[in-house]
């Protein structure tokens, strides 16, 4: 099957929770209106924004089944399926089959670590080859997996073992290996930025399309820096950028990944806290945190949920 490479912007989306913590589906389809306002490309659900280490393995095939209609050829839902358990995440990409989502993605194993990238494939072929009609994507983010394996040899290696494979979610700061993984085997991949805060370095380098979990709520600053780019108006694109730099400086102040969903629930979409052990924001928080925003004018590029 012939998959087309992505365009544009992705959202890691966050998994919704209700006030005790338990999945709430029910604030899928407004998550999915707001980005479809936003003339966002596809989600990536259950990745590290949505929190898919800390998920069951019901909750995950649920929050699959909550997505699964919106998944079509104008908007790619692509669902993360783990890296720590091959035969959960069997089940979970069987179900994405069956769904009909658009594509599945893992990390790579971060306990028992791979030591080559032969094993990495051996781990993820029996995985793909169950969800053939889905795109499969490696996402790789060392970072958080602490595996740093060549990506252009996984490139090959994997472009031949698995038939579904279309590229990587490249979440690392190496410029010159995400380059030279666009331009492996004459352009074949799709290589999609992972770092939001440095979007246009990875547009200078040849990215096209770009996953991201700011895009759900700043996602018309993101799609500035777009158009100021393909109109090679760099001065503007960069000045867009450092307004992204300044959003994102904020997030160890408010306990990193806790604070995406805080804005979230300031622009209108409550999805909830984060769960445990990343920090619970107080009501001080969200006061304090609005203030800030306020202050870097974060107001002016967020979303608009009405």
């Amino acid at each position: 099957m012939k998959f087309d490479k992505i365009k544009g912007l992705v959202a890691a989306t966050f998994t919704p929770f209700d006030q005790n913590g338990q999945l709430n589906t029910s604030m899928v389809p407004q998550q999915a209106k707001s980005l479809l306002k936003h003339q966002i490309a596809g989600a990536f659900i259950a990745g590290t924004t949505g929190e898919g280490a800390a998920l069951t393995l019901e909750e995950k095939l649920a929050l699959m089944a909550a997505w699964a209609p919106f998944s079509n050829g104008d908007f790619k839902v692509m669902a993360m399926l783990g890296g720590t358990n091959q035969v959960e995440a069997i089940r979970l990409a069987e179900s994405a089959h069956q769904l009909g989502l658009y594509g599945i993605s893992l990390t790579a194993p971060y306990y028992m670590r791979p030591n080559s990238v032969q094993q990495l494939v051996d781990y993820f072929e029996p995985i793909a080859a169950v969800a053939p009609d889905q795109a499969f994507y490696f996402y790789h983010i060392p970072l958080l997996s602490k595996v740093e394996l060549p990506m252009e040899e996984f490139l090959r290696e994997a472009g031949l073992r698995i038939p579904n494979f279309v590229g990587i979610k490249y979440t690392h700061n190496d410029l010159m290996e995400f380059n030279r993984c666009l331009r492996f085997a004459g352009g074949k991949y799709d290589i999609l930025w992972g770092w939001d805060e440095t979007m246009l370095a990875g547009l200078a380098m040849g990215a096209q399309g770009a996953v991201g979990s700011t895009y759900n709520y700043a996602a018309p600053l993101y799609q500035s820096i777009l158009k100021a780019f393909d109109e090679k108006d760099i001065v503007l694109a960069k000045s867009l950028q450092e307004k992204s730099i300044d959003l994102i400086s904020l997030f160890g102040k408010y306990g990193g990944a806790a604070c995406g969903k805080a804005i979230m629930k300031l622009c209108g979409l409550n999805c909830g806290q984060f769960r445990l052990p990343v920090k619970q924001l107080t009501e001080a928080d969200y006061s304090s945190l609005q203030s800030d925003l306020e202050r870097i004018g974060f107001f002016e590029f967020s979303i608009k949920t009405f």
